[in-house]
Formats: C-alpha cells, structure tokens, sequence
C-alpha cells in the first residue's frame, strides 16, 4: 500500500487520548472513524471534539467553516467490523492494558486486509508482545502520540521484531503527511518520551517528599526555567551549548556530594571531552556547529522564549 492509498483511517478506542487522535488525522484531510464498545464513550469523545474545535477556532487557528468540515470528516460508532474491515489503517488508543490491546490487534487482523498496518499508541509497552497475536504481525507498529495528540506535533514511532520496513516507511509517510514529526525509537520500555519524562516526574517526587520545596515551587522552576527553552533546544543540544566540560564538572561535583547513580559523569561526555570535542565552544560535540551555527541557535531560542512570555502574558 502506497500512502497516497490511505483515505479512511480507524481510531480503536476513544476514551483518554482516542478523541484527540482522531481529531488529529481529520485536521489532515483524512475520514476518520472512531470506533468504541459504548454510546456513553462515543458521546463524551463527541463533546470532547466539539470542545477542541471550537477552542481552535477562538484561538483563530481555523476559522468556523473549516473547523465544521474537520468536524465532517469525523465518525464515531459502535459497529466494529464495518470501521475495522473498510480502514485503509488502523490505530489502537485502549487502555494500557497488555491483554486489552493484544485483544484489539488479535481481532483487527482478523477482520482487515492483510496489508493495512495495525498500530498501538501505547506509550510504553513492547509492540512486539502486542502484536503477538495478530495476523501478519509484519504490519505492526507502534505510534505513540503525546497529549494532547490533535496539536502535539511529535510520535515516537516503535517497530516490532516482525515489523517490515515497508510497514515503518508507510507509517513514517502518513504521520508527515499528517503534519507531525515522527521518531523512531527501538522497542524498550518507556521509550524515549516517558523515559526521560518519568525520570524528571521521580525527581521532581523525591524533591517534595524530602522536603526541598513545595510543589508550587517545584512547578514554578520548571515551567519557567528549563521548560521555557525546551521547545528550541533539547537536552541533548543544551548540553553541548553549556559547554560539556562544564556539564562533566557538575556531574563530578554532584556525584561527590551525593553518590546518587543519578549525577554519575556520563560515560558519552568524558569520552569527548577526552578528545577535545566540547561542544557549541569547539565547533563540535553530540552535534556539530560549523560557522555561526551555535550563535544562531542561541537568538533562536531567544526569540523563541521572548515569543512564549508575551504570549502569556496575554492571557
């Protein structure tokens, strides 16, 4: 299947991120079902859609007609085999529930032709064992979206042992077409997304559980300290601007203080700045800078951060 092939995508399960998912691929032009096992959910996703809509439009990123024909392209049912059997690609959104979604891929496979991919928006189990009972599991994937899925732009895209490159380029293709920035991640537990946004999650915990400060104090740091430039620059990249013989000093000292495995000097950072590679400051570290790239990067988080601030404080 070509991914110009694709016309009528199935959303399984629109109870927490499922409305979002659905909305997300109707903004991109695509008929959309959302299929559940009752009235009472498919009603509230209706609400929940309508809502969103309606918030895109005050916020003037549609205007009233287009929102309506997004709306258009959007069915929510009950009838099963009808939305499994005519979708051109299916993605599951049921709860994190290894038996649940095992269930939903086992019966999709029986029901979809053989070269439509199946895929879970599980966010951190195996697509593998997922997909384990599905027939022709060569057209499985995992496709985690983040909340909230209509505007987020980035899925992480997971491949299983059986997962065939035809199933990941597909998958990569309709999710650009779609308007978002799919990242291949191996199969591991958590991924990359809530790998590193657990971690953050437990040492924010641990900070209030031994008292260092409130939780509005901890929310407040990070909502306007780090939190202001990750839209431009991630970690890693923020890492080699500091200067990563810095980075590994602080480590050192942290480490020292605390002997938590936390702080302990990263393995990757000692082995650059053995060779000299210390980041933005040297030209090159985990990226390379030539020119004036690294000046560059630093107006645009800037910009990006003086951006954010007015627009908060319009509200």
């Amino acid at each position: 299947m070509n991914v110009d092939d694709i016309k009528n995508i199935t959303v399984v399960g629109t109870g927490v991120m499922g409305p979002d998912i659905v909305l997300g691929f109707a903004m991109a032009g695509y008929e959309v079902m959302g299929l559940d096992l009752e009235q009472a959910i498919l009603d509230r996703a209706a609400q929940k859609i309508d809502f969103n809509c309606r918030q895109m439009v005050e916020e003037q990123m549609f205007e009233e007609a287009e929102a309506a024909q997004i709306r258009s392209r959007i069915t929510l049912t009950l009838a099963w085999d009808d939305a499994v059997a005519g979708a051109d690609y299916i993605t599951e959104a049921v709860p994190e529930i290894m038996e649940t979604k095992k269930e939903v891929f086992k019966r999709c496979g029986e029901l979809c032709a053989k070269e439509v991919v199946v895929a879970s928006n599980t966010s951190s189990m195996s697509i593998t064992e997922i997909a384990s009972e599905l027939k022709y599991p060569q057209r499985a994937i995992g496709t985690h979206w983040t909340i909230p899925a209509h505007l987020s732009p980035m899925v992480e895209v997971i491949c299983g042992t059986k997962t065939t490159k035809a199933t990941e380029e597909l998958t990569l293709s309709l999710l650009k077409k779609a308007g978002k920035f799919p990242v291949l991640c191996k199969d591991s537990p958590g991924f990359i997304h809530n790998y590193v946004q657990f971690a953050m999650v437990k040492a924010a915990l641990d900070l209030l559980e031994r008292k260092i400060a409130t939780p509005e104090g901890i929310d407040t740091v990070i909502r306007n300290g780090f939190g202001l430039r990750l839209s431009s620059v991630g970690p890693i990249k923020f890492v080699d601007l500091c200067g990563l013989d810095t980075i590994l000093n602080i480590q050192k000292y942290l480490y020292t203080m605390t002997n938590d495995p936390v702080y302990k000097p990263s393995g990757a950072i000692e082995e650059r700045v053995r060779r000299g590679d210390l980041g933005a400051k040297t030209g090159k570290g985990f990226y390379e800078y030539p020119d004036d790239e690294a000046d560059t990067l630093r107006r645009q988080t800037n910009r990006s951060i003086i951006k954010i601030r007015q627009a908060l404080k319009e509200r």
